[in-house]
């Protein structure tokens, strides 16, 4: 053979091994799935409304909103005028094209991960099932219809009912007693008998919120094909063998939707970690549903790995933990086919104990958390969903920029509470990045439920669902199967006294014989109490209906109280743990989704989306109460109620928390979450951040509130002062000083002090100084208390740490304020243009002192979103302070001036009034 033959062989040699590898690779079997997120139809019932090409997650309000076929349904009274939507029925179809790979594969199912709420889900004429919990995931083996179908390409349809008319059915179908309350109070302007369905309770209206009540798929939709088994989700839970972390490691596996044996190996590994029994066999068959689950322990040297800890305790250290299944048939198949004998998943896990400790005490039971051998006082706030729109409440920039000003915020803990959705993956990932423990409500707030066979068979599939995908997570500390529906039953909110032993047991059937018992079937790691509040271990002994489930010497409590001074700490009652306590406010002028805020367009709206049965009452009383109330004539009406009110909430909220982490000592006080972190519109509510992030002058002072070493002063029930020394961090005792400022209103300097030095201050602990009878001693200088406050200074090793003030009187009684004179200037401005961020240092000057200072950014700075100064609302005793401005400034274009920040105080209202 000659060279030119032997070139020619060569070629035809190496194009043959191209082909090979080139069919080889067409015809290989790989796992995997197919997002079907694009391209979707949807229409309504008749047929006159038709938007193409939407992406999903989806929902009508949002897909009808981007077709400009209506407005926002959060701008104006858009609530009102958008009902007709949730009374239409409506469809989502999509071409399903065939993908003869995919159809390859022994599993091909349709996985719907969130459809809200009641449909029927079609493949072109075949009926593949129904949905009725937005909650739950279903699954649809398609194979068959797909392979019958694909000479033309098939249709996906999901024909998506009216909750408003389900809910309606379903109650006056339903055969026990009627299931309360029937309907929200008239103000909500609400939808009736949500509690009869399983959705989103607060998408019915709530004393916050609107009634948008969604449809839509607000999940992923995905065709997931493979061959062997699916690892669908992996709980884990910890234990304490003195040298060794024991962990117990469940693997639910899914061999499609059918039963099937399944032969074959689990692998485990925690990257960088040695482990002990890495590899277990299978041989088992799954159940009825495809659902197969494995349980293994593994072992880890405790000197392997860091603990994890809450904010403000120590770093957050998360491992991986892989999980591979390989089936025993991979080794009779041809080597490009083996990947589809295998699947794999990967979480992350923190290794930390966590126990809630209700030992006895002489007057009832203690009920706090310990947290790696350490009891921490729990700090933080009460967490809604996102959005009002469930499409939207998964949005990971708006959930990031909330769970970081929460961390930010000196937070430690935040309650999902029970009427909203068992939030998205990102949400407890960022979660345990941030340190934030989670105290997790199921999805059931306010009401009496159904008790009927249907009902309770659903709500198992959502327990077991939901617990099983976020229950590794380290961030989530305890459960609670309701929010306050042991305490409405108990206090005959909806009129249940006369049939309360049929409610009783219809109650216990669902939480305590449904919930409870799956929860921990699951979740063998953590406390599982029946409500919030309650009485804890106590409401369990007293038949999970406890007398007085808002027992304060039990468990936990919900607070409020509307009648009483929130500014007077005397009135705070204290309790073991208190997980819900807050006060309104109004959200900022410019936030106000109105054409022009003459005060009676704005007061029109501002009455239309206050949903509280008590109207503005409270918010003006507590005004009234303690600041200047300004004139229902002024043009200036609603920019300074709107100020008055951000002050009063922060100063309830302020004085509520800072009592209840004094009492720590005293009363065993260990937990303070106010009501609420965040809205879902712009409205009257108990939030301390806006929705859109804009922050309340509360979010501002809740830093300090919850600082981690702070100095608490507040005048007792006999007039004196008391002073207590907070500290949270661990380490050895450290030596405080307290110098304790007597200011008058319009002096910068102090006109007399009182210091308290040398106090040794052990960790994660609450010292008290002592009372001190502050009014006697401005007797004997003769100075008038409500000419003057305290500006108290908390110092270590002479360098301040904390600061605090307390006023002397009611500020509105107060005659010596000045006008402050306010000038700002804009010292310096920087932008990053990588993450769009501009910082702007401010220059604030004032001639005298300033009184709850409130800088705000004129409407007209339209590029700069989510913008926060590093302080708000603040009392400014010195001549001059650096404020810092932090904004989103898409492509860094703002051109901000001095001009563009808005001033408001005290003084000047006060000036006003008396003048």
């Amino acid at each position: 053979m000659g060279m030119l033959d032997t070139l020619k062989f060569f070629i035809f040699v190496l194009l043959l091994l191209i082909t090979i590898l080139l069919n080889q690779n067409v015809t290989s079997k790989k796992s995997g799935e197919r997002d079907l997120s694009q391209f979707w139809r949807i229409e309504n019932e008749n047929g006159t409304l038709r938007i193409e090409n939407q992406t999903v997650p989806s929902g009508i309000y949002s897909a009808l909103e981007q077709a400009l076929i209506i407005e926002s349904v959060l701008d104006f009274k858009n609530d009102l005028t958008t009902k007709w939507i949730a009374r239409d029925n409506w469809t989502y179809s999509l071409p399903l094209a065939c993908n003869i790979k995919e159809l390859n594969f022994t599993n091909v199912v349709l996985t719907l991960h969130g459809v809200d709420t009641f449909a029927k889900v079609y493949l072109n004429d075949e009926l593949l099932g129904e949905t009725s919990n937005m909650f739950v995931r279903y699954r649809f083996n398609v194979k068959n219809v797909l392979r019958n179908e694909c000479k033309n390409v098939p249709e996906l349809r999901i024909h998506i009912r009216s909750p408003v008319s389900e809910a309606s059915l379903l109650a006056a179908s339903y055969d026990h007693l009627k299931v309360v309350p029937e309907c929200p109070p008239a103000r909500y302007n609400g939808e009736c008998h949500v509690n009869m369905i399983r959705k989103m309770q607060a998408s019915f209206a709530w004393d916050w919120g609107l009634a948008v009540p969604s449809m839509g798929l607000w999940k992923p939709v995905r065709l997931e094909y493979y061959e062997s088994a699916k690892i669908r989700d992996i709980t884990f839970a910890l234990f304490d063998d003195e040298t060794n972390w024991r962990m117990v490691v469940g693997v639910y596996l899914e061999t499609g939707t059918i039963r099937r044996r399944l032969q074959g190996t689990l692998m485990f590994k925690i990257l960088g970690v040695q482990l002990e029994n890495e590899i277990i066999n299978v041989d088992k068959n799954s159940d009825d549903s495809g659902e197969l689950f494995v349980e293994h322990t593994l072992k880890v040297n405790k000197t392997a790995v860091d603990l994890w800890w809450p904010n403000g305790y120590g770093r957050q250290k998360l491992y991986n933990l892989y999980v591979k299944w390989e089936d025993n048939a991979i080794n009779n198949v041809q080597l490009h086919d083996r990947e589809a004998m295998i699947d794999e998943k990967l979480i992350r896990i923190g290794f930390r104990t966590i126990k809630l400790s209700q030992e006895r005490t002489s007057d009832g039971l203690m009920f706090y958390f310990i947290v790696n051998d350490v009891p921490m006082f729990m700090k933080g706030s009460n967490w809604i969903p996102s959005s009002v729109l469930p499409e939207s409440s998964y949005d990971e920039n708006y959930v990031q920029f909330l769970l970081c000003a929460a961390r930010d915020a000196n937070m430690n803990m935040l309650r999902v509470w029970g009427g909203g959705v068992y939030e998205s993956d990102y949400f407890y990932q960022l979660a345990d990045e941030l340190g934030i423990l989670i105290w997790h409500d199921m999805m059931f707030a306010c009401s009496m439920y159904p008790a009927n066979e249907a009902f309770l068979s659903n709500v198992k599939v959502e327990v077991i669902q939901n617990v099983r995908r976020i229950q590794y997570h380290p961030s989530i500390a305890i459960w609670a199967t309701n929010n306050e529906n042991e305490v409405a039953l108990r206090q005959n909110w909806y009129g249940t006294k006369e049939n309360e032993d049929v409610y009783t047991e219809e109650y216990k059937k669902l939480y305590v014989s449904v919930i409870q018992p799956r929860i921990a079937k699951i979740d063998k790691w953590r406390t599982i109490l029946i409500s919030s509040p309650s009485n804890g271990d106590r409401s369990a002994k007293e038949g999970y209906i406890a007398k007085n489930p808002q027992d304060p010497l039990y468990g936990d409590v919900h607070y409020y109280n509307y009648i009483h001074d929130g500014w007077n700490p005397i009135i705070y009652r204290g309790g073991r743990f208190i997980s819900e306590y807050g006060f309104q406010s109004f959200p900022a002028l410019t936030s106000w989704p109105v054409r022009d805020l003459r005060n009676e367009e704005l007061t029109d709206l501002i009455e239309h989306r206050q949903h509280s049965p008590l109207g503005n009452v409270p918010i003006l009383h507590m005004i009234d109460e303690n600041l200047p109330m300004p004139k229902n004539n002024s043009s200036h009406y609603w920019r300074d109620i709107i100020y008055l009110s951000q002050i009063s909430q922060a100063m309830i909220v302020k004085t509520e928390t800072e009592v209840y982490r004094s009492k720590r000592i005293e009363y065993g006080t260990m937990g303070a979450l106010y009501w609420q972190l965040n809205d879902v519109w712009i409205a009257p509510s108990w939030s301390s951040i806006e929705y859109g992030g804009k922050y309340k002058i509360l979010q501002y002072w809740i830093k300090d509130v919850f600082a981690q070493n702070h100095v608490v002063a507040y005048i007792n029930a006999m007039n004196k002062l008391d002073v207590y020394l907070v500290r949270d961090t661990l380490g050895s005792d450290e030596l405080w000083s307290v110098e304790v400022n007597i200011h008058q209103w319009d002096k910068f300097m102090r006109v007399d002090n009182l210091t308290f030095g040398a106090i040794k201050v052990p960790e994660n602990t609450v010292v008290r100084i002592g009372s001190y009878d502050i009014y006697d001693h401005l007797r004997q200088k003769n100075m008038d208390p409500k000419e003057h406050l305290l500006l108290i200074n908390l110092l270590r090793d002479g360098t301040k740490i904390a600061e605090n003030f307390v006023p002397l009187g009611k500020i509105k009684t107060a005659t010596q304020m000045m006008d402050p004179k306010v000038k700002i200037t804009i010292a310096a401005v920087n932008c990053n243009a990588n993450n769009n961020v501009v910082h702007v240092s401010l220059e604030v000057v004032v001639s005298s002192p300033a009184v709850f200072l409130y800088l705000a950014l004129t409407p007209d700075n339209s590029s700069l979103k989510q913008c926060q100064f590093s302080k708000n609302g603040f009392l400014q005793f010195t001549p001059i302070q650096t404020v810092h401005l932090k904004c989103v400034d898409m492509g860094c274009k703002s051109k901000l001036q001095s001009s563009d920040i808005d001033v408001l105080t005290v003084n000047e209202l006060l000036l006003r009034q008396t003048g």
